[in-house]
């Protein structure tokens, strides 16, 4: 009886270990995901040890604050991990990235007016008159320019401006194309493609080879405003708009 009972136990014991072996390595392999301090969500607390959520609480406390005070990454930044002198620091950088946006005068939506002093408001309109000036004047994007900025000078100038736009469509929307010569550059570039389509949002352009390329989210803001035909140069991961002297992350995907 004795011998069946430690057989018993001894297969047992068999089937205990692996699971205890694996049980050891989920423990590792979470305690690794969790001090990189990246990743709170996918950290299992109920699987540390105290001086282990010790250690990981300083790690994520460093990671969140290198985010923070990157200041372009608001909606990510844990505030309430923060200390006061911390929480301190992160606005003056989110001050200073928003800045940045705001006086490119091209993002309004990004931009937040209640982070400007009075002085950086002024930059800041006269940056965003001049872009939608720019627009304006370009003729292309009639939608997107708000002709109660304009001069009365700049009003008769975009009027034109979208004339001659207008007609230009017409004409490419009337002409078959010939195929363009390509060449290729010691950087590995192609000229001699063109826009196809371009999706509403920017994020996806078509050639007229057919190929895909799928625009980094940043950049899309751009690619969303170019036009069928406009010539483009593929420099590996890169759309480079020649007409509008614009550059583009990109990846083919088909």
């Amino acid at each position: 009886m004795k011998m069946a009972c430690s057989i018993v136990f001894a297969v047992g014991m068999l089937f205990f270990l692996p699971t205890m072996a694996a049980s050891d390595s989920e423990k590792a392999q979470n305690l690794a995901t969790c001090l990189t301090g990246r990743y709170p969500t996918l950290c299992k607390r109920g699987m540390l040890s105290a001086d282990e959520a010790r250690i990981v609480d300083g790690a994520e406390h460093r990671e969140n604050l290198k985010t923070c005070l990157a200041g372009r990454y608001s909606a990510l930044c844990n505030r309430g991990k923060l200390t006061p002198n911390e929480a301190q620091q992160v606005l003056v950088a989110e001050k200073r990235e928003n800045l940045k946006t705001c006086l490119t005068g091209r993002y309004k939506a990004l931009c937040r007016k209640d982070l400007l002093s009075d002085a950086e408001l002024k930059q800041v309109t006269s940056a965003e008159l001049a872009e939608n000036a720019r627009t304006c004047l370009d003729g292309r994007y009639p939608s997107l320019c708000d002709k109660s900025q304009l001069t009365k000078e700049q009003f008769s100038q975009a009027e034109e401006a979208e004339s001659r736009a207008a007609m230009n469509r017409q004409r490419f929307a009337n002409r078959s194309y010939v195929p363009r010569a390509r060449r290729f550059s010691a950087s590995g570039c192609e000229s001699g493609h063109w826009v196809d389509s371009v999706s509403d949002d920017g994020q996806i352009v078509k050639l007229e080879d057919q190929s895909i390329w799928q625009i980094d989210a940043g950049d899309a803001i751009d690619s969303a405003l170019w036009l069928p035909t406009t010539d483009i140069v593929a420099c590996g991961d890169k759309l480079i708009n020649t007409e509008d002297n614009e550059t583009v992350s990109a990846t083919r995907i088909r």
